[in-house]
């Protein structure tokens, strides 16, 4: 592994879209930001857990590993991603997640929020004031679960910050000293940004609010910088990892590679590697598609992509469905529904895949597309025996398609 500067240029951004016949393909590695600057991976096995890559290659031990299946927390770290001229910042769970689907992001770790002269981030000097830490294995992934409610939320309620830590395990607090300090962490400064202040030390305000400042204007540049409108690809021995950014470069691939595994949130997926050990040979990872991460309502539907997160599906889904507003909130947690998607969780037909037996209930039907071929199928009809799906060969989810209420 080798760290670029932010002035390189990103592998293959400068070539033209691909045409339908011929796909363009960049080898070799991943690209990401970490502490400000642009790290590049190389020669990686493309099922490695952003967790083991952390604490072994990097030596950032602030991450723990408690459960290694996306349930306790201990893991959590923030991905930030661009969204339109912002960043907009996720928690998730490190220990499920692939390190190539960080390519394009900016991966934020407990290690990453202190200042250089050593003065602790609002997140984690609250939880030193309020006694939030006890054993503190559990600590990190508190802060980052927190610092993400920092940078999207300003003055949360009580149950709200109840709702964003609900995928965070303490066995010592009895979590009272830590929803104290989530309370007082906007204590810490007014959020107000100076020119030259950090940007992680800046609380939550819309972008019509205020200034960007110097550093988030350099963040978001270096995001831009690597952002790619190719196929990645990645093979290490006998695996090998592609991530599209076309829907019709997706198809080819599926077309071409009809036992590969379809990777999106890796919620269900990462856990076969994590507890099942197993060997996924061959990976196309979805969430860079950009036709599959959108959703569209138009006058008799919702049109959901396949890759689109089970957050941003639920929040469509719940202006139109008000009365699954509690069910979906205590789907999960917020970094299992951050990273899942609700195409993953209906394509992979896992008995725990919850989110089924509403949308058969309101008469949802799934848009499957096999090359330049769609077609539409009732979800019910969707599900031929236990795990086993209706998809031909070489053909993939492509969006979601869920009714309107009648009015």
């Amino acid at each position: 592994m080798r760290r670029a500067t932010a002035g390189e240029s990103t592998q293959g951004q400068g070539e033209s879209m691909a045409s339908s016949k011929q796909k363009a393909t960049t080898s070799g590695s991943v690209r990401f930001v970490l502490d400000g600057e642009v790290v590049t991976v190389s020669d990686i096995e493309p099922t490695r857990t952003v967790l083991n890559f952390l604490r072994e290659d990097l030596g950032r031990t602030g991450t723990k590993e408690g459960c290694a299946e996306g349930d306790c927390g201990a893991c959590t770290v923030v991905v930030g991603e661009l969204e339109g001229d912002s960043v907009r910042f996720r928690a998730i769970n490190s220990c499920i997640q692939f390190v190539p689907t960080l390519d394009g992001k900016e991966l934020i770790t407990v290690e990453s929020l202190k200042r250089p002269d050593g003065t602790l981030h609002p997140v984690q000097q609250a939880l030193v004031d309020c006694h939030g830490s006890q054993c503190g294995f559990c600590t990190p992934g508190f802060v980052m679960s927190l610092f993400a409610l920092y940078k999207s939320a300003p003055k949360p309620s009580r149950q709200e910050i109840n709702d964003a830590i609900a995928g965070n395990l303490c066995r010592c607090t009895g979590y009272r000293p830590i929803v104290d300090a989530a309370q007082k962490m906007y204590e810490y400064g007014n959020g107000a940004v100076k020119p030259h202040e950090h940007w992680m030390n800046c609380s939550f305000s819309s972008p019509g609010d205020r200034q960007l400042s110097t550093s988030e204007r350099e963040m978001i540049e270096r995001l831009q910088s690597i952002q790619r409108r190719d196929t990645l690809m990645l093979s290490q021995g006998t695996k090998t990892y592609f991530a599209p950014s076309r829907a019709a470069d997706l198809a080819a691939l599926r077309d071409a590679h009809p036992d590969a595994r379809i990777l999106a949130g890796g919620t269900d997926v990462g856990l076969w590697v994590t507890k099942q050990h197993k060997d996924l040979n061959t990976v196309i990872y979805v969430g860079n598609v950009a036709d599959l991460t959108r959703v569209a309502v138009t006058d008799r539907h919702i049109e959901i992509g396949a890759a689109v997160s089970l957050t941003d599906a639920f929040a469509v889904l719940v202006k139109h469905y008000p009365d699954l507003d509690e069910m979906f909130r205590r789907f999960a947690s917020p970094p299992i529904r951050n990273a899942g998607t609700l195409g993953g969780n209906i394509a992979n037909g896992s008995p725990i895949g919850d989110s089924m037996p509403v949308l058969i209930a309101v008469g949802t039907s799934l848009v499957l597309r096999k090359g330049k071929r769609t077609r539409e199928l009732p979800l019910d009809e969707f599900y031929v025996a236990y795990q086993k799906t209706a998809l031909e060969a070489g053909e993939f989810v492509e969006s979601v398609r869920v009714p309107l209420p009648a009015s």
